[in-house]
This record gives C-alpha cells, structure tokens and sequence, in this order.
C-alpha cells in the first residue's frame, strides 16, 4: 500500500534503496549500519553528497522528518553538512567517483546507480569506481532502507485510457518487471518476480514502508531545512 495513491492516481513500478556506499578499502564493515550514523564526529571531512535539493536527497530527508520531526531532522542535516569533505555537487556516479579518487570515504546514493557503474562498457572507468565501494542498507534493525521509485498513472482527461492502462500492466508483469531488474538494476514491485542475479548479489533488505504519498507531503519542510543549513 506504500507503494501506491491513497485513491488509485498512480503506483510505483519499480524500487531503488538510497543507501550509504563506502569505501571498500577505509571503512570497515559495521562502521556505519543507520542513515543517522552520518552525523557523528569521526566522519567529519569524509562525507560526500550531490545537491540537498534533489529529489532523492530531499526524500530521503522527508523520510527522516517522518521519523524524528522537524527538529529531529534539521538537527541531522546540520550534523551531515558538517561531515562533508567538500561542497555538494555533481550526481549519484560522482559521489562514487570521489570515494575512489579518495575525496572521501562515505556518499549517498541510489543503488541501481552502482548496477549501471559495474556494467557500464561505454564509461569503462566507473567499472574502477564501482569496485571501490560497498553497499549499506541503512537502518535494517528498524524501520528498514529509504527508498525511491519509478511510478506510473494515467492523466485525467487522458483520450487513451484503454491504452494507458494496457501500458501500466504491461510494465508490472513479469516479463517487464524482470527486465527493470536485470537491465536497470532496480527492484520490482511484483513480489512474484524474482530478483535478477545481480540483485541477488546485494542481498535483499528491509524497506523503509513509509507511503511516498507522506514523502511527497513532507517535501516542501524538508527543502525548507535544505535552504537553512546549507545542504
């Protein structure tokens, strides 16, 4: 039920976990295990992130208001900001690209990105970028990983419902589902599709089950604490 509108409007097609990629190399494992972790002294000058602003950042900190308030979440925004080790920029990839060029040891990012950069023949250097990092799903112990996703509905006074909704139930069989997994990366939403080989490797985790419709509403505060410390 998380994954779709309160009165039907619209429903996701496929997931993507926002986890914490560190470096394989300067991080033990166990070292960070919650999203909150990211505030605490020993990462200052280590944490790097793409704009606050974006989207996936700004869900994520929704996610967290959700969880511990306004204030709660203001309080680790602040706490993040000070850890990183440069000022927010670039996307998903470069936050990857600087734990390999050492910039720093943790970034934020979505996991499908990490598919993309193992495999990518075109960029062959992210393959090199990719090795350098392991994947956390945060927050396991509790409410489970935030996570993104690809959805789908159809436009009010849309004069092609009929195709419209042949085109949404295509895209979660089967056939479709298995193809956002093993050539995207991406979870499905079809619990009768199992996950591709890849997937496989990184395990399956616990999601955080908050309705994207609460994401959505809560976005407009967390752009407002984005703006006021400086994410």
């Amino acid at each position: 039920s998380h994954l779709r509108d309160s009165k039907n409007r619209w429903f996701a097609l496929s997931k993507r976990a926002r986890i914490v990629a560190v470096s394989k190399d300067r991080v033990p494992i166990g070292a960070i295990t919650k999203i909150e972790d990211l505030t605490e002294p020993k990462w200052k000058g280590k944490i790097c992130t793409r704009s606050g602003s974006h989207a996936y950042n700004r869900s994520l900190l929704a996610s967290i208001i959700a969880t511990h308030g306004e204030e709660g979440a203001e309080e680790w925004a602040k706490g993040l900001v000070k850890n990183l080790a440069r000022k927010p920029e670039g996307n998903d990839r470069a936050q990857a690209k600087a734990i390999y060029e050492g910039v720093c040891d943790v970034a934020l990012m979505n996991t499908y990105y990490f598919g993309k950069m193992k495999f990518n023949e075109k960029n062959p250097e992210q393959k090199d970028w990719a090795k350098a990092i392991n994947l956390i799903f945060t927050n396991q112990t509790d409410r489970g990983s935030h996570i993104n996703v690809t959805g789908g509905g159809i436009v009010k006074y849309s004069k092609n419902k009929e195709n419209a909704i042949d085109l949404l139930e295509f895209l979660t069989n089967p056939k479709a589902q298995m193809l956002y997994s093993s050539m995207n990366y991406e979870y499905p939403v079809n619990l009768k599709v199992p996950l591709s080989d890849e997937l496989k490797l990184w395990g399956e985790f616990k999601e955080d089950e908050l309705p994207i419709e609460k994401l959505a509403e809560l976005a407009p505060i967390a752009q407002k604490i984005i703006n006021r410390v400086g994410w």
